[in-house]
């Protein structure tokens, strides 16, 4: 990435704080939950809200800013997250810290797919692909470095500094793009009638169910790591940055292994991938309370999880060739809503049955998300044979 422009690396920057925005409660939210005196499963509304204002105002985003240059919309979106930060940093109740998590949560779909645009007119089209999967590798790695960091911070001076460190992040971000970024003019390219038609296949739409309940369902354990780790695990609040940096790294070694498996058969891989999945969760639920057991399953755990998102993510793309652009803005609306449910029926959980639950009922709502999938692979079939036939 050496020969890349500055640019590129600012994009990255930018992309990294709005990924640690989205995550890094999961790491503090008992810290949260005790500054502002509510219960666990009330401060699990953070994690919802900001994933509803993902998923609803991402497509609504796009479509409002959809002539404005592509320079201008990033400053917006970044300056945006900038305000939700800075007011969550000194946020002194419940209802204010919602708001400005709502705030921030409008910037993360539109500014992901802005950058991806503007990047392929910053570098050579050959080095276009590469140059876009460095700007989303700033995202993911938010997952790698960010939440552990954030969670680090949080536990050691409190969990306000988290988020100022990134509305730093975000400043930096907004002066270099000012800086380093140059203007340009381009429009994106949406026909939105196409772009509808496209995403209304019934087979997108199972994708999106297996989404919501497939992946869903690692959400809503993930959502309550920290609890679990302390509470049922036993472990040292000082030990759950590390833990997180453990799952963030099987998460990124995942999605790359999930990218290339999804090459080789995407639909036997996807209901496999599902499988494997609600296998490690059971699994997770079974060895909670054994500290030894737990960090490499921790691994494996957020390997298997974060496999499923290319391979997901790269059935949509096939199936709406003709016009992806809507299509992938709802695979990430799916996605955040399978977040935003997670948190708020992981809360329900807690309050009504026990912490030690939520893996198993978590593993039942993959589960459906597997259903989905067999049926969607037994469609395939369907189709391609009736295409067989059809040529004889």
């Amino acid at each position: 990435m050496r020969n890349y422009p500055i640019s590129i690396f600012i994009l990255a920057i930018g992309a990294f704080a709005i990924g640690m925005t989205e995550f890094v409660l999961m790491g503090i939210l008992p810290d949260v939950a005790q500054d502002l005196n509510i219960p666990i499963s009330k401060a699990g509304h953070f994690v919802s809200v900001y994933a509803l204002g993902v998923a609803i105002g991402g497509p609504i985003m796009t479509l409002l800013t959809l002539k404005m240059p592509r320079k201008k919309l990033i400053l917006l979106l970044i300056l945006f997250s900038i305000i939700g930060n800075l007011g969550s940093t000194f946020a002194p109740n419940y209802e204010s810290l919602i708001l400005f998590r709502i705030i921030a949560s409008l910037t993360h779909g539109t500014y992901m797919g802005a950058c991806a645009l503007l990047a392929t007119n910053l570098v050579s089209k050959e080095r276009s692909g590469r140059a876009v999967s460095f700007i989303f590798a700033g995202l993911l790695s938010s997952n790698v470095l960010g939440v552990p960091i954030g969670t680090f911070i949080g536990q050691q001076l409190s969990w306000r500094y988290s988020f100022a460190v990134i509305t730093i992040l975000g400043i930096i971000s907004f002066l270099g793009i000012i800086m380093f970024v140059p203007s340009s003019k381009d429009r994106a390219e949406f026909n939105v009638k196409k772009e509808i038609l496209a995403s209304i296949n019934p087979q997108i739409i199972l994708a999106l169910f297996i989404t919501f309940f497939g992946f869903g369902g690692m959400y809503l354990a993930f959502t309550y790591i920290t609890p679990i780790l302390t509470n049922l695990t036993h472990f040292e609040s000082s030990s759950i940055s590390w833990i997180l940096l453990i799952f963030g790294v099987g998460s990124t070694v995942g999605s790359i292994i999930g990218g290339k498996l999804s090459d080789w058969r995407l639909m036997p891989w996807l209901n496999i991938n599902i499988v494997l999945l609600i296998l490690v969760m059971i699994l997770y639920g079974v060895v909670s309370s054994n500290k030894v057991l737990v960090i490499p399953i921790t691994f494996i755990w957020g390997l298997i999880a974060y496999a499923l998102l290319p391979t997901i993510q790269s059935r949509l793309v096939l199936l709406a060739a003709d016009a992806p652009n809507l299509a992938s803005t709802l695979t990430n609306t799916a996605f955040n809503i399978s977040i935003s449910f997670a948190s708020f029926f992981g809360g329900i959980i807690i309050d009504s049955f026990s912490l030690a639950y939520i893996f198993y009922i978590g593993a039942l709502q993959s589960f459906v998300g597997l259903i989905l999938a067999y049926i969607s692979y037994l469609v395939d079939k369907r189709l391609t044979i009736r295409k067989k036939l059809l040529k004889i």
